[in-house]
């Protein structure tokens, strides 16, 4: 690598929606492309958040450099170096305010700083050959987590140790006033710890309870690959309202959010318990082994998707067993869980027409599309049909050995390996083939073709099957789902009417072909009465109950843009929430499946 970039962001102003950017950049005389990161790794689209960059400039010295932004890649700023120049000066200011003026990773004790809305970088090396010193100026009082190596700090400004640009990406900083340190699990060389973030010091108060539950998450998820490709991760999470749910991987940390009461209300951890472990099983999966397609050497090569139902749709079968494995998530609502999952999947008329891959190969649109009529587009699939898809090859390697082997093999041989330090191995369809026929022979490009390639109007429910269990309908929702739908605001109405429904009445979704769909309901609209009552859950539910058995319709009072109509919903079979039931004289696979595999300590 050359003389480094020398990057430094004044972030003291950040709680006040802008964040100041200076850079040298080692330069030779002549036309020169920079580039403001487009395709960011871990979010599977073009996401670089270029309109938040403000207030360009360009030196040479004292001597101010015209720029020009490329009329088609709108990310790339073209300059002409004078003659004698070794560096560029480059300033700009980005905007800590996302799209429709909500907020970018920002409250007012905390942040979220992703280095790629922070830099521009020179066309013409791959990222990982690219040097970059890199420094900021906290807020005064705050505090920080990051995987990057500190070399010195004073004070609010924190200088780090030469890094390559690939890794400075693939290290966000959190930083707050309210923060907490917790040391997980550590060996030779190694480390782990838990870094919070919070808008108040009770969000911090983390039960011993709780940490137990998270270091034992670090010990199981070791159990499976037998390796690590980090030397001290870090668990970045902040906790906050106004920050709000999200997570992204990266190779020796991660970055995650979630509510102000996440850690110390134990329903809102159950409900998001997986958010952690997914995250985390990423530094195996997507991070060290990732699709050769998604292995681009810089950030402005378009990423090719189609292996999501992978990287995506296995870690997340993965993180919700690690969660149940380290106890982040209560055994008992294994069934629940996988009951929702499945029932969400056997109610969308969009499989009719489009399989599994192209959900993948979409990712990058799909990612942003709005949730009206979800289930006849189809949204991100290869996350939750995902869970299934692995469900299903576990469930088949399980049986076919007599429970010698499972897909746990097949993980630690493919995404373990050896100990390394942070390095990208990628694969291809091929490879994951071979790396199951080596567990257990069988005809697995058959299987994936069936469930990835071609159209399926039913989802892999064989999984469940073969694990013991069956879906059914049932007048009462499980614990799980009653519990979750309670903290998301949500009315379940998917599996009677056919609706996507918030506790206000707002209609988020409708099913084609459902009750609902048919007596003209649609997305956008707004239920303000039922059966001639003002709109409630108890009087909403109570008409479905109701309506079992009679011939009087539902009668909908809706307001639609301004305009109230009423619309007669034509559904009697009552309530209908999903659950599983045991398939008599069969083995349990989802308690194999999801059974810790270390100690409790």
């Amino acid at each position: 690598m050359g003389e480094p970039i020398a990057l430094s962001i004044d972030a003291s102003t950040v709680t006040q929606g802008i964040v100041h950017v200076r850079e040298t950049i080692p330069v030779g005389p002549g036309p020169l492309t920079l580039y403001f990161p487009k395709w960011i790794p871990g979010e599977h689209g073009p996401t670089g958040r270029i309109e938040n960059l403000a207030a360009p400039r360009i030196a040479a010295g004292s001597t101010l450099v015209p720029w020009r932004r490329d009329t088609i890649d709108l990310y790339a700023f073209h300059v002409d170096v004078p003659s004698g120049t070794t560096a560029l000066d480059v300033a700009f200011d980005s905007i800590r305010y996302g799209r429709s003026s909500e907020r970018l990773g920002t409250s007012d004790k905390v942040a979220v700083i992703e280095w790629n809305d922070l830099l521009l970088y020179p066309a013409g090396s791959p990222v990982a050959a690219i040097n970059v010193r890199a420094a900021i100026t906290l807020p005064e009082g705050w505090e920080y987590g990051t995987a990057l190596t500190q070399a010195r700090r004073d004070g609010a400004r924190v200088e780090f140790a030469p890094t390559s640009l690939e890794l400075l990406v693939d290290s966000t900083l959190d930083t707050g006033f309210f923060t907490r340190k917790i040391p997980l699990v550590a060996g030779e060389g190694w480390t782990s710890e838990l870094d919070l973030f919070a808008d108040s010091a009770a969000a911090l108060n983390a039960s011993d309870a709780t940490i137990v539950k998270y270091k034992r998450l670090v010990r199981e998820a070791l159990a499976v690959y037998g390796a690590r490709h980090w030397r001290s991760y870090h668990f970045l999470l902040t906790l906050s309202d106004h920050i709000g749910f999200h997570g992204l991987e990266h190779h020796e940390e991660s970055d995650n959010g979630s509510g102000e009461r996440y850690l110390i209300d134990e329903d809102a951890l159950q409900s998001g318990a997986d958010l952690l472990p997914h995250e985390f099983n990423h530094s195996w999966d997507g991070k060290y082994r990732r699709p050769a397609d998604l292995a681009t050497p810089d950030y402005q090569r378009p990423m090719e998707t189609d292996l999501l139902w992978v990287y995506e749709g296995m870690t997340q079968f993965y993180g919700e067993v690690f969660a149940f494995r380290s106890g982040l998530l209560d055994a008992k609502y294994v069934p629940d869980l996988y009951a929702l999952i499945a029932a969400s999947l056997d109610t969308e008329p969009g499989r009719l027409t489009r399989p599994l891959l192209d959900t993948a190969v979409s990712a990058p649109f799909l990612y942003t599309a709005s949730g009206s009529y979800s289930s006849l587009r189809r949204g991100v699939d290869f996350y939750s049909e995902g869970v299934f898809v692995w469900l299903d090859a576990d469930t088949i390697i399980r049986t076919g050995t007599n429970g010698r082997r499972s897909l746990d093999d097949m993980a630690r041989a493919f995404f373990g390996g050896r100990d390394t330090p942070p390095v990208v191995v990628p694969y291809t369809r091929s490879d994951v083939i071979v790396a199951l026929n080596a567990v257990y022979p069988y005809d697995w490009a058959g299987f994936f073709r069936a469930r990835i390639d071609q159209v399926a109007p039913h989802p892999p429910l064989d999984a469940l099957e073969r694990a013991g269990w069956r879906l059914v309908y049932k007048e009462e929702p499980s614990p799980y789902e009653k519990m979750n739908d309670g903290r998301q605001n949500r009315i379940q109405a998917r599996y009677t009417l056919g609706l996507g429904l918030s506790t206000s009445g707002a209609i988020s979704d409708v099913l084609v072909g459902s009750p609902a769909a048919k007596a003209g309901l649609s997305p956008g609209m707004r239920i303000v009465a039922v059966d001639g009552r003002a709109f409630s859950r108890e009087g909403f539910e109570a008409a479905i109950k109701a309506a079992k058995g009679s011939i009087a319709p539902i009668v909908l009072l809706v307001e639609n843009a301004g305009y109230y109509r009423t619309y007669d919903v034509d559904y009697h079979d009552g309530p209908r929430f999903p659950q599983l039931e045991r398939i008599p004289g069969t083995k349990d696979l989802l308690a194999a499946i999801t059974r810790p595999r270390t100690p409790a300590r």
